[in-house]
């Protein structure tokens, strides 16, 4: 890594981030160069794959499900580890994106990130295991096909377990919303008017439903949860150690 970026302005991944920059409670910061969510990656070329293994990117973890993998595989390069870690047993089809959505979120999306977490305990903690045991190769990349629901919930994990503030978190999600602004209307536009009407609220990166998922690690005590389907106090010191300074 020459030099920290925190938005990659590549042409076929809108929305493209470095996870650097935040300061904890006590003072330490989240490291550029660390980890990197996106949205899908399908699309990239050599040269922006390229981009982001001279930035030291070594481990990808792709969040999506089966249906989606297989409509738009990840084709990482030689010398980047691609990872399937999804965290959910729910299944999106690309073919009919906003039932799919539907069935996948419990009709919303406030819901639907809670019981990701309250549901699939264990699929979220091997993905968390999984991008620490990255970290010990170079920089770690998580996508989903938007880089905004199921990233985000990786994201907000893994910025609660270091200590990141809540309005940090949340700025964080929010984001997407514009980055994917011009892609998400290109889609929309694809769509009838009644898939439409179905499809929007599921565009939305509103502060709402990222507040009530913190507020649910708390409800829970995230680290503990966690460490009841694997995930190790070294674990998660671990983490702290390559992702802070």
């Amino acid at each position: 890594m020459d030099r920290p970026v925190k938005r990659f302005r590549l042409e076929h991944c809108l929305n493209m981030r470095d996870l650097g920059g935040y300061e904890t409670a006590d003072g330490r910061n989240t490291a550029f160069g660390k980890l990197l969510r996106a949205g899908a990656l399908q699309n990239l070329t050599e040269g922006e794959w390229k981009r982001l293994m001279d930035y030291g990117v070594r481990t990808v973890l792709d969040l999506r499900s089966l249906p989606e993998i297989e409509q738009g595989p990840d084709n990482v390069p030689e010398g980047v580890e691609w990872y399937h870690c999804p965290i959910q047993t729910e299944q999106i089809d690309a073919k009919d994106i906003s039932e799919s959505a539907e069935k996948a979120f419990a009709g919303s999306l406030t819901e639907g990130y809670m019981n990701i977490v309250r549901n699939h305990g264990a699929l979220l903690a091997e993905t968390v295991r999984k991008l620490i045991a990255g970290l010990e190769r170079g920089a770690v990349l998580f996508h989903c096909t938007a880089g905004k629901d199921r990233t985000g919930i990786v994201a907000s994990c893994i910025y609660f377990l270091c200590g990141i503030a809540d309005e940090d978190i949340i700025a964080d999600y929010e984001v997407t919303y514009t980055y994917n602004k011009k892609g998400m209307n290109k889609l929309l536009g694809m769509l009838d008017e009644e898939a439409r009407g179905r499809m929007e609220p599921f565009m939305k990166a509103d502060a709402q439903s990222m507040e009530r998922l913190l507020d649910f690690y708390r409800e829970i005590s995230l680290p503990e949860y966690l460490k009841r389907y694997g995930v190790t106090e070294d674990d998660i010191r671990l983490l702290q150690m390559n992702f802070l300074f």
